[in-house]
């Protein structure tokens, strides 16, 4: 069966969320019929017009004993598992079965930047499309930060397209190929679902694979994992703490770019950064090689930076309160950014609320940073009994269950000076649809303290 979607008359989509509709609609726009399957009911996913399209034939509610008849292809939605049945079944049959983000590729008038990595990849995409915009090209910010890449279609030709990329589609892509990318680094994460660390790492090295040495590839130098992967594309490195040979590094409070035969270039200074903490220097790093790679000079790149002010959810202060800083890192989804939100902070300050849905972390390496910087753990969700079991030996630890009772014990506890981080380490689906869901539930709380 061929991949091309032009010889498809009918199409599954598997996964009827914001990835999935977009999806659908795509598939329609070129008049291919679309099979529909989501096992949440009709209610809870707001199809508007796809709901009354005569080309789109739903099953809601549950999954399909049989792929229906006709199917040429499946396009799955990012947070559908990969052992689905019907998916095994489409498998089995030789039937190509393909991510959403695969799907709108084959669509694209312009090149795409891919950004993936465990930990700082949304943070890295808006900055890489703040930097291109400063430096004066058009550009869409979509993947898994948000829009999907299948709505972003239509439109001027020519734009640059800065997709996030997670490991979950980077599983299903076959001809994808960034013209510029980067991996961010690598921390044990959705292991739960890779069904282990080197399915995940393999999943994330997926963003290289059809690269060509006409393409960039950035790479952290300083995680080893990243730095040892043998890419096809024009290696480009970024280090916060060495020198590199072609890519960028920081020399004093300065990140200079280097390259073969080309003299030293100043790209920004740290203090340029809006953004606090080293890891969102490593992030402004990838995001200026990368805008570097698709042809901006760097000259925009310090004024823009110093606009940037992150994204929700993400070590975003909302509240001050008897001199009590209040803190959301819901996206936090795993410990290695529970780790490096952590850092940030002083000796002995943190009142951290952890917990919620482990995806397969050892939260073990949260101890010697724990140590140091909590005064007291609040402990929520399914994993609050696991995660006890690891810190109660070195510090305090507090089974609050839920989010409420969380932020009425911190604020009981915390005093003038101290920090209350929701950096939950954990994925919000035991208790929430979403980190954005938890976090705007956070804030909720914490405006009800403040009256």
């Amino acid at each position: 069966m061929s991949l091309e979607a032009d010889n498809w008359t009918r199409a599954l989509v598997y996964g009827l969320g914001i990835s999935g509709k977009a999806a659908a609609r795509l598939l329609r726009s070129t008049g291919v019929e679309v099979v529909g399957v989501d096992r949440r009911a009709a209610e809870e996913l707001n199809l508007g017009h796809l709901a009354d399209d005569p080309g789109v034939e739903l099953h809601l509610g549950r999954e399909p004993e049989a792929i229906p008849g006709g199917v040429d292809a499946v396009v799955v939605s990012p947070g559908v598992p990969p052992g689905q049945p019907l998916l095994k079944a489409a498998r089995l049959a030789g039937l190509p079965v393909l991510a959403e983000v695969e799907l709108a590729s084959w669509y694209l008038s312009g090149p795409i930047v891919g950004i993936t990595g465990s930990n700082g990849k949304s943070t890295t995409t808006a900055l890489t499309g703040e930097l291109l915009r400063a430096s004066g090209f058009d550009v869409e910010v979509c993947g898994n930060i948000g829009l999907p890449l299948s709505a972003c279609v239509e439109g001027e030709a020519g734009r640059i397209f800065v997709t996030e990329l997670s490991s979950f589609q980077l599983e299903g892509v076959d001809r994808l190929r960034p013209r510029a990318a980067s991996l961010l680094n690598l921390a044990d994460d959705h292991l739960d679902w890779h069904r282990g660390q080197e399915a995940y790492f393999k999943a994330k090295a997926a963003i290289f694979r059809n690269q060509t040495a006409k393409d960039s590839a950035v790479l952290n130098a300083d995680d080893p994992r990243v730095a040892s992967l043998d890419v096809e594309a024009q290696r480009r490195l970024f280090s916060r703490t060495t020198s590199v040979e072609d890519g960028c590094y920081l020399d004093g409070d300065t990140v200079v770019e280097v390259a073969p035969g080309e003299p030293p270039k100043a790209l920004f200074s740290w203090d340029d950064l809006a953004l606090e903490g080293e890891h969102n220097l490593e992030n402004a790093m990838a995001a200026a090689l990368l805008s570097r790679a698709m042809g901006a000079d760097g000259s925009a790149f310090p004024a823009a930076l110093a606009l940037f002010q992150g994204l929700p959810h993400r070590v975003e202060e909302v509240a001050g309160r008897a001199g009590v800083t209040w803190v959301d890192d819901s996206k936090a989804t795993n410990f290695a950014a529970t780790l490096r939100s952590l850092e940030g902070y002083p000796e002995n300050s943190v009142h951290l609320i952890l917990g919620g849905r482990n995806k397969g972390g050892d939260a073990a390496v949260l101890t010697e940073v724990a140590i140091r910087k909590v005064k007291r753990a609040y402990l929520v969700g399914e994993a609050a009994e696991e995660l006890a079991n690891v810190l109660a030996d070195v510090v305090p630890c507090e089974m609050t269950g839920d989010l409420s009772r969380a932020v009425e014990a911190a604020a009981r506890g915390a005093v003038e000076g101290d920090v209350v981080l929701l950096s939950p380490g954990c994925a919000s689906f035991d208790q929430y649809r979403s980190f954005n869901e938890r976090g705007d539930h956070f804030q909720d709380l914490v405006e009800a303290l403040n009256g």
